[in-house]
């Protein structure tokens, strides 16, 4: 009797043991996908661009804004651009955070007291930097051993060989990038807008913030308002003017900016670099 009834208790215990096997087994398997992380973004990685002849400007003579002006992006024309590399995503609060940190450099700010630092918090650590005067995003570059971008530069790694007129090619699209049709109205995660990426793995080239480029503002050969006072005062250009507040169908990659170099508003940057001769014959490959 005592070993019928033993061998009836081992039995159920043994049923018992499979059957949280078995569940122990599907938690686990139902479980996994949960776990798989999505790879970080890497902050600070650059594109290697390659050499070759871009089209910069655009063909269209009147001004987006105002049809009875003319554009300072006209007229279309050819580049011959070095090989360079170029931040893949802009600055972020994070990165000019450490800068600061490390560095001696006092950021410029207003009359009132404001710089970068009144607009950063650790909740927008990953979003672009903004209000930094150029200064300000050239002395980051410089303190990376990088620096700031050429408009030709960035416009050749937005445009891509063909000269996109948009990062994701000539059809206008509201949601591919943080634009004023998107409806943020302020900076997002630098990298969020997955396909505003220019044809070299360049991202935010279309929005979330205006960045500031090395070029001292001048005409294009060609521009019928060449003489216009605007080009001698020594102003830095912008690029990205679809941003966050401003995109519009209207605009392209082409479309620029300019204003004094001590000007704090919510612009950022990217940082970009010369590639050597051996980077610059492994990219043209």
């Amino acid at each position: 009797m005592i070993r019928k009834t033993n061998y009836a208790l081992t039995l159920i215990i043994l049923v018992l043991a499979l059957g949280a096997c078995g569940k122990t087994e599907e938690a686990t398997t139902e479980s996994a996908p949960a776990t798989e992380e999505k790879a970080a973004i890497q902050y600070g990685e650059m594109v290697l661009i390659p050499a070759g002849e871009y089209i910069i400007g655009s063909k269209d003579k009147a001004d987006p804004s105002d049809p009875k002006e003319i554009s300072n992006a006209y007229p279309e024309h050819k580049v011959k651009v070095p090989a360079f590399w170029i931040d893949k995503y802009e600055v972020t609060g994070k990165q000019y955070l450490d800068f600061s940190a490390a560095s001696t450099y006092v950021a410029e700010g207003t009359a009132e007291g404001k710089t970068w630092r009144t607009f950063f918090s650790i909740d927008k650590a990953y979003f672009p930097v903004t209000y930094i005067t150029w200064k300000d995003a050239e002395a980051y570059c410089k303190g990376m051993g990088l620096r700031l971008p050429t408009e030709d530069e960035w416009e050749a790694a937005a445009r891509g060989p063909n000269g996109n007129r948009y990062p994701w090619g000539a059809e206008w699209a509201a949601d591919k990038a943080n634009i004023a049709e998107a409806g943020y109205q302020n900076p997002v995660t630098a990298g969020q807008f997955t396909q505003d990426v220019s044809p070299f793995g360049v991202h935010d080239m279309f929005g979330n913030v205006q960045e500031w480029t090395s070029t001292t503002y001048k005409p294009y050969a060609g521009n019928p308002k060449a003489g216009d006072a605007q080009y001698t005062a020594g102003y830095k250009v912008l690029r990205g003017l679809g941003s966050h507040y401003k995109g519009t169908k209207s605009l392209g990659l082409w479309s620029r900016t300019a204003f004094p170099p001590n000007f704090l508003a919510d612009f950022g940057c990217r940082c970009a670099k010369n590639a050597t001769p051996e980077e610059a014959a492994k990219a043209g490959k």
